[in-house]
């Protein structure tokens, strides 16, 4: 973990999965992405959030779970869906 945190890059930031894109899981559950998926970090309005809840039109802006895992997408040249950030 200490690995990570020291190299954390702010420049990847803006290129990360959870900025443009959500993670579906298989009954519709909504996540910011795999990772959050995977820890079961879902989306909550005081509920568990589905892709059927969501109004697209409000969903630009908000906030992003985050947690140590985090560090694993923004070290380095980071990573992503599509690889590398940078």
């Amino acid at each position: 973990m200490e690995l990570l945190v020291n190299a954390f890059n702010p420049t990847t930031i803006d290129g990360l999965m959870c900025r443009n894109t959500i993670s579906v899981g298989w009954r519709g559950e909504v996540y910011d992405c795999d990772f959050n998926q995977q820890l079961d970090m879902q989306w909550m309005n005081g509920r568990p959030l589905f892709l059927w809840d969501i109004d697209p039109d409000k969903i630009d802006n908000r906030e992003i779970a985050t947690g140590n895992h985090c560090f694993g997408c923004t070290a380095g040249a980071g990573s992503s869906c599509g690889g590398a950030v940078l």
